[in-house]
């Protein structure tokens, strides 16, 4: 069950940010990521009430501390892609993303075994040909420095939900986003980026902030059920944005790609078998 919600979070992580991409692209990353996330909030909350959850002030501290990493990683993916390409941007955050929650569980005393370690590199090693593979590379330094801002903060973010317990149920995502929302906010009339305009941008932002709220949810589920298989599919999401875009908006997808997306599924598998 943890790789099966890990792999339902990579899914809406990639949906996420293929639609955020647009607003990003038309609105500027902070207002893209501020819309996002308060739409991401409400979304959550609704989740609250299917899914059962008891309120503990632990759990919503937990989640909202997660939430000011997901926040930064977030708006510093988005930066990055504006300002680079996801050729520098999306590897090195898949891999911090994925390596740094793998680490803290391995070290909180979540069990791995050989084979999970195996197909958890063989699938990183797939995500990076998929990225790389993806086309001209331009201001690499820029993406670079955007990039692991954004890696961390999604790997910190990342790590620090799996200590939510599973009794608090949806309540840490609410937590993750409001804080999240709040950072952006902060950090939007800090440039002076104010409230967002999202004409002709609403159906977009309603789209990736309920995909992004969802992304969490199904995650929470995924390390309540099996830690490490969740996250490590849960990190897969650059493969998914990719096998989105070509399928349903005809994206060019080199050869070494569709190589890439074949060694990630079976380094999943290898994962899942583990």
């Amino acid at each position: 069950m943890g790789a099966l919600f890990g792999s339902l979070a990579a899914l809406c992580i990639g949906m996420s940010d293929l639609f955020g991409r647009r607003v990003a692209a038309g609105r500027g990353a902070v207002v893209a990521a501020m819309a996002m996330q308060a739409v991401a909030v409400v979304a959550s909350a609704a989740t609250v009430l299917v899914i059962s959850s008891r309120f503990d002030v632990r759990d919503v501290v937990i989640g909202a501390a997660s939430g000011f990493g997901m926040g930064i990683g977030l708006g510093c993916y988005l930066g990055g892609l504006v300002r680079s390409t996801s050729t520098v941007v999306s590897p090195i955050v898949a891999t911090l993303s994925a390596v740094v929650p793998l680490g803290y569980a391995v070290a909180r005393g979540a069990s791995v075994s050989a084979w999970a370690l195996v197909g958890a590199t063989v699938a990183i090693g797939g995500l990076l040909l998929i990225t790389v593979g993806g086309g001209r590379v331009a201001h690499v330094a820029t993406g670079v420095r955007w990039a692991v801002t954004s890696g961390l903060g999604y790997g910190v973010g990342l790590s620090i939900i799996i200590e939510a317990s599973e009794a608090s149920g949806a309540w840490p995502a609410v937590a993750q986003r409001a804080a999240g929302l709040l950072l952006m906010m902060a950090i939007a009339f800090r440039s002076q980026s104010g409230l967002p305009t999202l004409a002709g941008m609403r159906v977009v932002v309603l789209v990736a902030g309920t995909f992004a709220a969802m992304s969490t949810v199904f995650y929470l589920l995924g390390v309540q059920a099996d830690t490490t298989p969740a996250v490590v599919t849960a990190s897969m999401f650059p493969a998914v944005t990719v096998a989105v875009g070509r399928t349903f908006f005809g994206d060019t997808v080199s050869r070494s790609q569709l190589f890439g997306l074949l060694v990630v599924l079976v380094g999943v598998a290898g994962v899942v078998a583990a």
